[in-house]
């Protein structure tokens, strides 16, 4: 396994580095992007990109793990301020880079949280692309979560402490000191940077009929932690369908965290995350470059 750092894209801004075989990756195999989660750097949280791009590079796949515009290593990217589209303009800075580079012709897109949002477009408009992972992306609430929800709520309600934090609060006239360190709302100029706008249901929808059409290798994972998403059937009643396309898998672990903090969790999602990776080796259908008419 050899890495190198790498600087790249139209600007000369971005930096990454390229983990691959000491022999090169396999001959037409697809080269998997992966960037930053949120403001972390390009290791991924807890290191998960690294021990995914060295596991792979042993498997004879090569990754390209970098940062985003202004993100790490990387420098701002001049022109527009908005966030995904300096997202969407960053991939396609990687596609070229590898094309140039390595000859690569052929891409794998994994994106976690807010990653999922450039991942999700590129993905989408490009046919170079032959398969992605979206790591607790886009979800939306359904009839049956609504329900779950609500049943959830009602023994919340129920529940013995929440009872005595209301008489501790409302008759004796004392509150509860907050841990150190913590607060239950965040606030501020910088609170928008965690805001993300979901398409509406029906593009959603629509996209990701299109790249199932495609034949592209779908892999959606949703954590304990994803928004409005608490069972792995869920994706079924999104999208409203009796069952899942053969080139489209869904799983939900409702024991992990977002970030894989586990150790164990880690080493599961890495070697899952492998294991999509070669559905997308198997793809066989040759890259053709589309441009999506809508872009979600």
């Amino acid at each position: 396994m050899r890495e190198r750092v790498f600087r790249f894209g139209a600007q000369g801004n971005l930096i990454g580095v390229l983990t691959e075989p000491d022999d090169g990756a396999r001959p037409a195999s697809p080269a998997l992007l992966v960037s930053n989660v949120g403001l972390n750097h390009r290791i991924g949280p807890n290191r998960l990109w690294v021990d995914l791009a060295r596991l792979l590079a042993e498997r004879g796949l090569a990754t390209l793990r970098f940062d985003g515009s202004g993100l790490g290593d990387s420098d701002p990217r001049r022109g527009a301020s908005d966030g995904e589209i300096h997202g969407v303009a960053d991939l396609e800075d990687a596609m070229r880079f590898l094309e140039s580079k390595r000859g690569v012709r052929r891409f794998a897109i994994a994106g976690l949280c807010s990653g999922v949002d450039s991942a999700h477009v590129v993905a989408l408009a490009d046919g170079r692309v032959a398969g992605a992972a979206f790591i607790d992306g886009y979800a939306y609430a359904t009839l049956g979560y609504e329900v779950r929800a609500a049943a959830q709520r009602v023994r919340g309600i129920l529940r013995p402490v929440r009872w005595r934090r209301w008489f501790t609060r409302r008759v004796l006239g004392r509150t509860e000191a907050p841990l150190p360190g913590y607060a239950s709302t965040y606030s501020g100029e910088g609170a928008a940077i965690f805001k993300r706008v979901y398409p509406p249901i029906e593009h959603f929808r629509a996209d990701v009929q299109q790249m199932v059409a495609r034949g592209m290798q779908l892999f959606y994972l949703y954590t304990a932690d994803a928004a409005w998403f608490d069972r792995r059937t869920q994706f079924e009643a999104m999208m409203g369908w009796k069952e899942l396309p053969a080139d489209l898998e869904v799983e939900h672990w409702p024991e992990t965290d977002h970030v894989f903090t586990a150790a164990g969790d880690r080493a599961r999602a890495v070697h899952r995350l492998a294991a999509w990776m070669e559905t997308c080796c198997s793809q066989s259908r040759a890259p053709a470059p589309v441009v999506a008419e809508r872009i979600s």
